[in-house]
């Protein structure tokens, strides 16, 4: 190859352009699908590490628990073999939280199906008296006075009094708000 002939001596060769950078293409259907696949792998994973850690979080604070409660046992274990008087009181405490751990469910089950005009409101129970509030209202005052009288011959309440009832309208209709005492004889 024969180069040209210089004008000018010391002058500079003309730089040659060669272009080694082969044109891009747009990508085709094959590089979008591999990257929605790739997309959704990613999404996948991450979704999966962030249940899996909330699953770890959750164990982590269990077995905290439960270590504490088993070291809270150990000492207290320790301290009722020590001491008589705290042995004497933790003995009374067990047998007043059993007193107080009832069935609530068939006592809530017989107050509800006594009035079928009646809907109660609250259920207060009073324990160491015995007796148990409750509020609600009736559709008339013959509704409320059967629901009263239906505790005759009930087994876990009995001895019904009306303590205060009321004539009220709500959503166009007249009904008698109430409060009634019960004798509870599962306290």
């Amino acid at each position: 190859m024969k180069l040209p002939s210089m004008a000018r001596p010391g002058a500079r060769p003309p730089t040659p352009e060669l272009d080694f950078v082969q044109r891009r293409h747009a990508p085709g259907w094959l590089g979008w699908l591999l990257l929605a696949v790739g997309a959704v792998t990613a999404f996948a994973s991450f979704d999966r590490w962030q249940t899996t850690e909330d699953e770890v979080a959750a164990l982590r604070d269990d077995n905290r628990r439960a270590a504490r409660k088993a070291e809270q046992a150990r000492v207290l274990a320790r301290r009722e073999q020590d001491d008589p008087a705290l042995r004497a009181r933790i003995d009374v405490a067990r047998k007043l939280s059993l007193q107080r751990a009832r069935e609530w469910q068939p006592l809530f089950a017989e107050l509800e199906a006594r009035g079928k005009d009646v809907a109660l409101l609250s259920v207060e129970p009073d324990a160491a008296r015995g007796v148990l509030r409750v509020t609600g209202e009736a559709r008339d005052l013959n509704a409320l006075f059967a629901y009263a009288e239906s505790f005759a011959d009930a087994q876990a309440v009995g001895a019904p009094r009306i303590e205060v009832f009321e004539l009220k309208e709500r959503d166009g209709l007249q009904v008698v708000a109430f409060s009634l005492r019960l004798q509870w004889r599962g306290a």
